[in-house]
């Protein structure tokens, strides 16, 4: 005789407290995590909550640090960096930059859409970095962590007061400080930033041949990043990622201890200098590293074999971690400012034509040197004849030409008088 009654309460019984899906659920979602590190590490705080994927993660760095070295996971775009001003071009291989160019072409075409065909190219100043050499600032989404960690704490702590459980408590509380102790490691900060961060050079970002958008920054004064650099950065397990934390502020230790944030500045500024020292053919930042790395994958693991053995209130658990997996997800997804990644920009212009070549053209117009350089990514067989005239300065049939098509193709820039200067920040 069948029992329809016995499946019914089992799944009765595991609805009303899901004890087995817990541990499940503890070791899916490592990917989201990492790319939530790499979004907002960089300050002390890191928002990045407690979730069910950091017990994977455990096991993702400490494969990453015993493999190439990194934390950062590799990018997800794939880019190509030109230094306008030498003519070199760099396939990237840095999650940082390839992030740049995601948000930035999403938020050009909220602000300026472009027709179906075509080239946009977005122009930006940068401007002075107010954050020292290894440091990011805070923003809204660390205030966002800490309601999210207060929540949880919130959730977790009704077991306690209403049944006397105290172990969904003692697990969220572990599992924060865990975070927060891999969200603080230096390395975050030594590959999220070059050691060149005040250069002059002119860039150019795209996805290449194909793609619609090119985003130059212009350097200006000393006052971009070093995005070549940045491009393919060397491995942690070399010294020169380091070196950035022996730079001090001018004359900053000298100053007087005014308050207690100059005074904590101060200390650590003194404590990162022992990074980039080496200790066993390796810079004593990147053992701290490892060390880091294996003392939190056997901590996640007697973490995750902890929450197997609380057979009640296990709601209140998967709660806690679907809160953090969402939360996690948002910033391992969300678009953020230049700002936020040390590079402030200014936005100057964007140049948007129905035909790649002629916005090519106005853009060595309006930046002398800067089109030239981008041709043969964009144009690489042989140009026609008054295309190759225009290029080697007999430009006007070209641009006689194009005046007649104007309507369309819009009218040729004739000289840099034409260049706008908005003061839109990002």
């Amino acid at each position: 005789m069948r029992d329809f009654a016995k499946t019914s309460l089992q799944l009765a019984s595991q609805w009303s407290n899901p004890k087995d899906v817990t541990t499940i659920l503890m070791i899916i979602g490592g990917d989201i995590v990492q790319k939530a590190l790499a979004q907002t590490t960089g300050c002390l705080y890191t928002p990045v909550c407690f979730s069910f994927g950091w017990v994977a993660y455990a096991f993702i760095a400490l494969i990453g640090v015993i493999g190439d070295g990194r934390l950062l996971p590799p990018p997800d775009c794939a880019v190509k960096v030109f230094n306008l001003k030498s003519g070199y071009y760099r396939d990237n291989k840095h999650w940082i930059i390839g992030r740049i160019v995601r948000d930035m072409e999403s938020y050009m075409s909220r602000t300026e859409p472009m027709p179906r065909s075509g080239l946009r190219i977005s122009v930006w100043r940068a401007e002075q970095n107010l954050n020292h050499h290894t440091n990011h600032s805070y923003s809204k989404i660390h205030i966002l962590g800490v309601v999210v960690t207060v929540l949880q704490f919130t959730i977790a702590a009704i077991p306690l007061i209403v049944y006397g459980n105290w172990g969904v408590l003692l697990l969220t509380v572990a599992g924060t400080f865990l975070a927060l102790v891999m969200g603080a490691l230096p390395q975050w900060r030594a590959e999220k930033l070059p050691n060149r961060q005040h250069s002059s050079a002119n860039f150019a970002l795209t996805f290449g041949n194909g793609s619609k958008d090119i985003m130059v920054i212009l350097g200006g004064k000393n006052k971009c990043l070093d995005l070549e650099e940045l491009a393919f950065q060397e491995t942690p397990r070399n010294l020169r990622p380091w070196e950035k934390f022996r730079r001090a502020k001018p004359d900053y230790f000298e100053k007087p201890q005014t308050s207690l944030k100059d005074s904590v500045y101060q200390h650590r500024n003194r404590v990162q200098k022992i990074y980039d020292r080496i200790l066993w053919g390796l810079p004593i930042g990147f053992w701290v590293t490892i060390g880091v790395c294996v003392a939190q994958s056997l901590a996640w693991l007697l973490l995750l074999l902890t929450s197997a053995g609380f057979t009640e209130n296990a709601w209140y658990i998967i709660l806690v971690g679907v809160i953090g997996m969402f939360q996690n997800a948002y910033l391992a997804a969300a678009e953020r400012s230049p700002d936020s990644r040390n590079l402030p920009l200014t936005h100057v212009e964007t140049i948007i034509r129905q035909k790649v070549m002629d916005g090519l053209m106005d853009l060595e117009i309006g930046y002398d040197g800067c089109g030239r350089p981008l041709l043969r990514e964009f144009f690489p067989g042989v140009l026609l004849q008054d295309e190759e005239a225009w290029w080697n300065g007999e430009r006007k049939d070209y641009d006689h030409k194009r005046s007649r098509e104007k309507q369309s193709r819009g009218a040729p820039r004739i000289s840099t008088t034409s260049v706008a200067n908005t003061q839109n920040r990002r």
